[in-house]
């Protein structure tokens, strides 16, 4: 029963610590100070090492010798090598998820999740909440697939969470209009025509960083 419980505790930690650098709550280059997130997650130091030794595993965080565990800093180079893994897997996570609705309607939570936006799209605010529908988004396009394989290659490897370290890598008034788009196909069913956007959609953003 314990080992259940330190199991479950572990899991909590992590995911919690996950969620922490996707928050940019644990900044980029930053050094992990053990003792404080245990402080803050109200744990013991022993799970705080653990979940680092498996974000170490997936290349959030990074160990400098003699320096101790820091969150990984990723560069404009790294970023455009997760933007092109996200073309391919979010393009046939879409193709996979449009095939399997079988006159079913498609996710509601999905393709409404830009409803509320309309341009110009100016304030902080506003932009701040797109950006958490812009991951909410391409999050569900991998989780609603149904194939285990590309949501455990992309739970393993994080490229989602990666790729979002810098922000938003396009101003919001230029990718409404493209979000969009890929939802009206995923509603007309047109599993081709939203494969072929959303790839575009990446590989746009990946073209865009070399203008940064």
């Amino acid at each position: 029963m314990e080992k259940i419980q330190k199991d479950i505790l572990g899991e909590l930690v992590y995911h919690n610590m996950k969620a922490m650098i996707a928050d940019n709550v644990l900044k980029p280059g930053n050094k992990i100070i053990n003792s404080e997130v245990a402080k803050v997650l109200g744990v013991s130091q022993t799970p705080i090492r653990d979940a680092i030794n498996r974000l170490l595993g997936e290349g959030l965080v990074e160990q400098k010798k003699g320096g101790g565990f820091f969150v990984k800093k990723f560069s404009l180079a790294d970023l455009k090598e997760f933007y092109a893994i996200r073309a391919a897997l979010e393009g046939m996570a879409i193709r996979l998820y449009i095939e399997k609705l079988n006159g079913q309607a498609p996710d509601e939570e999905l393709i409404s999740l830009f409803n509320d936006f309309s341009y110009p799209i100016e304030d902080e605010q506003t932009i701040a909440n797109y950006f958490k529908k812009d991951k909410k988004f391409h999050g569900k396009i991998i989780e609603l697939s149904g194939n285990s394989v590309i949501t455990a290659f992309n739970e393993s490897f994080g490229f989602i969470l990666k790729s979002y370290q810098q922000g938003l890598l396009r101003n919001p008034n230029d990718t409404l209009s493209e979000h969009l788009a890929i939802i009206e196909a995923i509603k007309n069913r047109d599993a081709v025509l939203a494969h072929e956007l959303i790839v575009n959609h990446h590989l746009k953003t990946r073209e865009n960083m070399d203008k940064i």
